[in-house]
């Protein structure tokens, strides 16, 4: 399959993600407080995962080391909140609701 083709069809399903996202976002806020206690370490590396920071990044931020972080950052993502992605040779957090 062809780059242009691959690149029409991730548009297509962020167009989709983004309808999906629109109509169900109160279920989607309800499930997130469900996730995410108020105030706990996972709330804020989950409002740090904003697609621009490190791992290490985050770790500086919560002022703890990479291991920690990592281990956090696991427990989001087996939790399908966030996902890790490569840009631009860096390996970033975002979430992805």
């Amino acid at each position: 399959m062809s780059e242009e083709k691959l690149n029409d069809i991730k548009i297509l399903l962020e167009d989709i993600k983004g309808i999906l996202l629109l109509t169900d976002q109160e279920k989607i806020e309800e499930a997130k407080k469900k996730l995410l206690k108020s105030g706990s370490i996972e709330e804020t590396v989950y409002k740090l995962c904003d697609g621009v920071n490190s791992t290490t990044e985050i770790a500086n931020t919560i002022q703890k080391d990479n291991k920690y972080t990592l281990t956090v950052l696991g427990t989001l993502r087996q939790k399908g909140l966030i996902k890790t992605i490569e840009k631009d040779g860096k390996k970033i957090h975002e979430q992805r609701f």
